[in-house]
């Protein structure tokens, strides 16, 4: 008797635990798909990527009726959505005057510069591509290459047309072996960056070493490193979901407030405040 029990037993046990082995699989792929979601989530991304699905969800619950003038933008969105535009790209649209304008505004105001308006703003998209930290180190890596090679071929007295083509073949190897190297990390992955985040960059490469050439080292690495900050800046901003969602739902309100703010602020004739401690003795009490 105690030996037909114990089978049966061993046999429910086996049963108990390849159920439990079962479920922890199951909760443990669960939990990979999820995380596999969120880095696979890119809004520089178009077409049917995690981010564009979650976008439109969003609009598909919100109501905007009947067109009054108000919500013009909103008709505006839904009917190019409609054509086929997704709305990873019209998020982009909307945040781009966004991140100009604040930087803008820490310009004037605070007195933090760039490479103006339309360099901070391209590389506030390649590091929502990259990732901030990816980004930085795929900039100093392009930088690196770029000042090293300017060294060596100042040497060989070569035409400017024909140095920079050397140049940026050798900042595309360079960027090949980082995304080669950064494939196996766990940190940082590059390995799926589009080309154009890497010609931004690269271009803010050959606009650092332009104006050392025709202004000073100093000024090019204010201006480069103001143009870094204000660009990640850019990507955290534009990279929060829930700030996705609200300019979406409310073209019409960006819109507006892009041009009162831009209108304040370009009629602004205090001093900015970064050049408070520059000017402290001529201020008056």
């Amino acid at each position: 008797m105690v030996c037909l029990i114990w089978p049966i037993e061993a046999r429910a046990d086996e049963l108990v635990l390849s159920l439990i082995g079962v479920e922890a699989s199951e909760s443990a792929t669960v939990e990979e798909a999820v995380k596999t979601e969120e880095t696979k989530e890119n809004i520089t991304e178009a077409g049917s990527g995690e981010a564009n699905y979650r976008l439109g969800s969003v609009l598909e619950g919100q109501e905007v009726g009947n067109w009054n003038g108000i919500n013009t933008g909103r008709k505006m969105v839904r009917m190019a959505i409609s054509r086929g535009a997704t709305a990873n790209t019209i998020v982009l649209l909307l945040l781009l005057p966004l991140v100009a304008t604040i930087i803008s505004f820490l310009h004037y105001v605070f007195g933090l510069s760039g490479y103006g308006i339309f360099m901070p703003t391209m590389i506030a998209v390649a590091f929502l591509a990259t990732g901030v930290f990816g980004g930085l180190l795929l900039f100093a890596l392009i930088l690196l290459v770029s000042m090293l090679c300017r060294l060596v071929l100042k040497k060989l007295k070569l035409h400017f047309l024909t140095s920079r083509t050397i140049n940026l073949l050798f900042i595309s190897l360079a960027t090949f072996g980082l995304m080669m190297i950064t494939s196996y990390a766990d940190l940082i992955d590059v390995s799926q960056v589009s080309i154009f985040p890497v010609m931004f960059m690269i271009l803010l490469a050959e606009e650092f070493v332009r104006t050392q050439l025709l202004k000073s080292k100093d000024e090019a690495k204010k201006l480069m490193m103001g143009t870094l900050v204000l660009a990640s800046l850019g990507a955290i901003l534009m990279n929060v979901r829930r700030f996705q969602e609200i300019v979406l739902l409310n073209p019409d309100a960006v819109i507006f407030l892009v041009l009162v703010i831009n209108l304040l602020v370009g009629n602004y004739k205090g001093i900015r405040l970064a050049e408070i401690n520059r000017f402290k003795k001529a201020i008056r009490s």
